[in-house]
C-alpha cells in the first residue's frame, strides 16, 4: 500500500511539473516567462533580445479588417537547469502568446 501510494504521489508530481512547463520558461534568478505576460515585462525579465522580428498577418476577406501584428523575439539565455537554452517568444497584440525553448546541447 505504501509502495501505491508513493508512486501515485510522483506520477501527480511529475504531470503537475510537465503542466506547468509548456509556454513557460525559468530563469536561474526564479522569474518566469509566461504566455500572457506583455512585451515591456518580458524585456525587463530578460532584457533586450537577440534577434527581433515583426510579422503582419492579414487575410483579405472583403471587409477591411486590420491586419495581425506578431513579434518573434529571439533570446539565448541561462536555463534554471544549467545550461544555455534558445527561447523563442511569440507576441500578438502585445501579449505572449507562445513560449518555445531549446537546450543548446540539443540543437
Amino acid at each position: 500500500m505504501k509502495n501505491l501510494q508513493v508512486m501515485l504521489f510522483g506520477f501527480l508530481l511529475a504531470a503537475a511539473f510537465s503542466a506547468n512547463a509548456d509556454g513557460s520558461f525559468r530563469l536561474p534568478n526564479g522569474k518566469l516567462i509566461q504566455e500572457g505576460k506583455s512585451k515591456q515585462e518580458i524585456i525587463y525579465i530578460a532584457g533586450a533580445p537577440m534577434y527581433s522580428e515583426v510579422e503582419t498577418i492579414g487575410i483579405d476577406d472583403g471587409s477591411g479588417g486590420n491586419p495581425k501584428k506578431r513579434e518573434i523575439l529571439t533570446y539565448r539565455l541561462p536555463a534554471a537547469i544549467g545550461g544555455m537554452s534558445l527561447v523563442v517568444v511569440t507576441i500578438e497584440n502585445n501579449k505572449v502568446v507562445s513560449v518555445e525553448s531549446k537546450p543548446e546541447s540539443r540543437m
